[in-house]
Order: structure tokens, then C-alpha cells, then sequence
């Protein structure tokens, strides 16, 4: 009922039922060395599923059967950034209105076979334009997560729990009011700060050369001393 009412229909993670489409998810998978999902969607003729809006995840789409015409945005004026930085966000958003997108810079219609690429944070929505068919489409995510600051934060998370364990200094409470304003002991801090980030820095460095010299293994953990 709903169907014939024009709701679309998400089918999540079907490489769990299909396993052509499991045997590929693990392709992909191991070419990027990230997670992939997959899901799938049915929209009736003359509808639309989604209203406009950009995923925090790098988007392919697989058109298998009927078209959709795709509209892609770089920006928009409902966003805490400017348009010039709006670029690869760290979230996917809410629905957008129309009149808050930038001009459309492709216009892509899909026809069965088809696949189209758009990076984390492209504003996209798709209606099904044929007013007689339904259209079935994949869309396979991946790199979600998977910055350098995604990367930065966790490694700067596990070596300092390293260093916690080795380093007595590290444990003990912050000098008596060096975060109020105007502390003589705020400029010391921000010194015990970058010290520790020297630190960081050079077991990183440290990290690259075992890399090279193992070509390319990481080592199972490192201490920054």
C-alpha cells in the first residue's frame, strides 16, 4: 500500500542475503582498507525518497533497474560553515531545502547499468522522473570515519593511554588555578602540553621508520618516551 501511495522502500545491508553482493562488499573492503555498506532502494514512478542532503561517507551508485536523475550541490546556506569551507564534513546532515543549495553542478540521469561517484558532503537528491516505471538503485558507502583527523584523534588517544601507564608526571593534577585567567602557571602548562606533543611526534616519526624498514607492517603499539 504504501508503494502504490509513493513511499520509496531501503533495504539495509542486502549482501547479507545476496552473496554476489557479499563477495564484492569483501572486495571492496580489502582495496580500501575501510568498512563498506550497502543499501538498496525501490521508488515508485513520479516519486522521491529522500529530500536533499549530504552523507558523512564517499557515495557509489548502481543503478540496476529503471533511472533516476540525480541532482548534485556543493553547498548550502543552511550550514554552520561558509560556502567556501563547507567541503568533506565530519557529519551527514538533516533534510535541506531547495532554495538553500547552491547552483547544481551535474545533473546526471542513471539508466540501468549506470554508476555514479560523489564525495563525503556532496548535496545530492534523486527523483524518479518516469512516471510509468520503478526504479531500483544500490548505493555502496565507504570511508566514513577515515580522516586524518579521525586518525590523529585515535592515535593521540592510544599513546597517551601508553604513556599514562609509564609516565608518572602525566597522572597529576593540573597546577592549583593554571586554567584561570591571568595565571603565572598557564604559560608553564601549555609548555608540559608541548612537550608531550613533542613527544607524540617523534615515536611517530619513530613509527614511520619501523614501517619503511618493515615495508610498509606497523608494529603492534608504540610508547612515546
Amino acid at each position: 500500500r504504501h508503494f502504490s501511495e509513493g513511499w520509496s522502500l531501503q533495504v539495509l545491508q542486502p549482501q547479507q542475503e545476496h552473496g554476489p553482493l557479499a563477495a564484492l562488499v569483501a572486495r571492496l573492503e580489502s582495496e580500501f582498507g575501510c568498512l563498506v555498506g550497502v543499501n538498496a532502494y525501490l521508488t515508485p514512478p513520479g516519486a522521491q525518497g529522500l529530500a536533499p542532503h549530504w552523507d558523512d561517507v564517499d557515495v557509489f551508485v548502481l543503478q540496476l533497474s529503471g533511472s533516476k536523475s540525480w541532482t548534485l550541490h556543493r553547498s548550502t546556506v543552511h550550514a554552520p560553515l561558509p560556502p567556501g569551507q563547507q567541503a568533506l564534513p565530519r557529519y551527514s546532515s538533516g533534510d535541506l531545502p531547495l532554495d538553500s543549495l547552491s547552483k547544481a553542478f551535474l545533473q546526471p540521469r542513471l539508466s540501468s547499468g549506470d554508476l555514479l561517484y560523489f564525495p563525503r558532503g556532496t548535496i545530492h537528491y534523486a527523483p524518479n522522473r518516469d512516471g510509468n516505471s520503478a526504479s531500483v538503485h544500490l548505493t555502496v558507502s565507504a570511508f566514513q570515519r577515515q580522516s586524518v583527523f579521525d586518525l590523529s584523534s585515535k592515535v593521540f588517544e592510544e599513546a597517551m593511554s601508553e604513556m599514562w601507564e609509564v609516565d608518572e608526571k602525566l597522572r597529576h593534577a593540573l597546577p592549583w588555578r593554571s586554567l584561570a585567567p591571568t595565571s603565572t602557571e598557564y604559560p608553564v602548562l601549555c609548555r608540559s602540553m608541548a612537550t608531550v606533543f613533542s613527544r607524540l611526534a617523534k615515536a611517530l616519526e619513530g613509527e614511520a621508520k619501523t614501517a619503511i624498514a618493515n615495508k610498509g607492517r606497523p608494529r603492534d603499539g608504540f610508547v612515546a618516551t
